[in-house]
């Protein structure tokens, strides 16, 4: 009641979302809890309430389709870092939020115009500031692809949140590889292995973290310390939004009274199905870090209804199995497995995780296997800078690296395969710790000494291929998710 009393007060007083202010460019926020409202009471007012919203907030739609802060932008310093109206626009956590906004009206709309906003939106953050782990950087502002801008806890577990609205809309199978992507390695990559302490930036290339100057766009110095509320506390009441809505987007109903099962890892679903039977699957694996999938089926009685396994799009080779029948789905879709389930039937479903490579910043490598990225593991030194409670271990610490960092790869691009060795181990209480990573690689490389630190973090990656006489070393690398210190954008040695 008190939410249907709020929309029909939206629809009937003067419209107050002005461009200028926070509530202006936030305030298509509204629309999924008033689309949730209607599905559920089918008042026409709450839609009126939600054509208010759209036509009198900041436009988004085309701010994404006509994208002002591009690279020329960053070249002549022309992005505004303030909070001024347009400042607003380059906010990071604002353009996150704002990702899902066509999407979302496109479902009253039904104009394609406000679908294809969404993806020329994510194009354009790729192009001009996409960062690895499916993010785009935004120290405050959005500040350009160098792996050593910041991107802010409450932009990752935003545009997790803006991702899985749109994946309800559209059904894009891509967007949950994105979503994926966030959720296994930026969320807990800017966090402690026990969640006690997190940072406000993050770096793809972390190699100190310290109450220090860094080129942020606005932040301050100690926006990498991880601690309670570095910075400023946003983030401290943001994070705890990324795990709990993953979760309960892992899977989706259908139109079809089916169900989707739209990202991995151990779960149960309990929903009703065709003409409401109940369902429970069960799904055990060691996703993200292996590919094997395992789904039991209970049913109340048995039921036909289809089953949509998404399967991802670097997972070249998937193989469905049920019983004696064998599926082999196409990568970057979600394959339709229909007949009728009984209780007991099973599906296996083999994702196989071959290792790949992704070109990034002055031609530097990003390596990848399944959803993971993975970073040079960084020997590190804590140090205690603030503590805030006399028992618990609410602390802010600094991270210095005791180990050196600045290495180039040996390495088969096209690939890969022939020049790392992947190991695995039991996964942890903590599956995020960095001492216990569940999967490693070895991989050669050699330092290039004249690659150093700049301003308190790693200078430019050197444009690639790097000649070095330094001796060949074997290097570790890890899950970006397990690493504090890291570096996940390596320049190559040539021949």
């Amino acid at each position: 009641a008190v939410i249907h009393n709020y929309a029909r007060y939206l629809a009937t007083h003067a419209p107050d979302w002005p461009d200028k202010d926070w509530r202006g460019m936030r305030a298509m926020e509204n629309l999924p809890t008033l689309f949730w409202l209607y599905r559920r009471t089918g008042d026409e007012i709450v839609l009126q309430a939600a054509q208010s919203i759209q036509a009198n907030c900041f436009d988004w739609t085309h701010y994404f389709v006509d994208f002002p802060w591009d690279s020329e932008a960053i070249l002549k310093n022309k992005i505004p870092h303030n909070w001024g109206p347009i400042g607003l626009t380059a906010h990071v956590v604002n353009v996150a939020m704002a990702v899902k906004y066509p999407g979302v009206w496109y479902q009253q709309s039904q104009e394609d115009s406000f679908k294809e906003a969404v993806y020329e939106g994510l194009k354009n953050l790729d192009r001009h500031h996409g960062q690895v782990a499916g993010r785009f950087s935004g120290d405050e502002h959005i500040s350009g692809t160098r792996p050593t801008q910041g991107t802010e806890l409450c932009a990752v577990v935003e545009l997790m949140y803006s991702l899985e609205n749109l994946i309800q809309v559209l059904g894009d199978p891509i967007l949950a590889d994105r979503l994926e992507q966030l959720a296994y390695n930026a969320n807990p990559g800017t966090c402690t292995d026990d969640y006690w302490a997190h940072q406000y930036d993050q770096q793809a290339n972390q190699v100190l973290c310290t109450n220090a100057p860094r080129e942020w766009s606005t932040n301050g110095d100690s926006s990498n310390l991880y601690g309670l509320e570095p910075n400023f506390g946003c983030c401290t009441a943001n994070m705890h939004q990324g795990w709990p809505k993953f979760v309960a987007h892992m899977w989706m109903a259908t139109p079809d009274r089916g169900l989707a099962a739209v990202t991995y890892g151990p779960s149960v679903v309990s929903a009703k199905v065709a003409n409401g039977v109940d369902a429970r699957i069960e799904e055990k694996t060691l996703y993200p870090f292996q590919g094997d999938i395992q789904l039991t089926i209970s049913v109340s009685e048995p039921a036909a209804f289809p089953l949509y396994l998404r399967i991802p799009v670097w997972a070249e080779g998937a193989v469905i199995s049920i019983g004696d029948t064998r599926l082999k789905p196409q990568p970057g879709s979600f394959c339709a497995v229909e007949r009728e389930w009984k209780t007991g039937d099973v599906i296996q479903l083999t994702l196989p995780m071959v290792l790949r490579t992704e070109t990034r910043y002055n031609d530097a490598v990003s390596i990848l296997r399944g959803p993971l990225y993975y970073s040079l593991k960084i020997e590190e030194e804590w140090k205690e800078f603030k503590r805030h409670h006399d028992t618990l271990p609410v602390i802010d610490w600094e991270i210095y690296p005791k180990s050196a960092w600045n290495y180039g790869l040996i390495l088969d691009r096209t690939n890969p395969d022939l020049s790392i060795q992947v190991e695995t181990q039991a996964i942890g209480e903590k599956p995020f710790a960095t001492a216990t990573a569940p999967v490693v690689l070895k991989v050669k490389g050699k330092k290039i000494p004249a690659w150093g630190l700049v301003n308190n973090s790693a200078g430019p990656a050197p444009i690639s291929p790097v000649k070095s006489e330094e001796a060949v070393e074997e290097l570790t690398l890890i899950p970006y998710g397990s690493t504090r210190l890291r570096i996940t954008e390596f320049p190559t040695i040539s021949e």
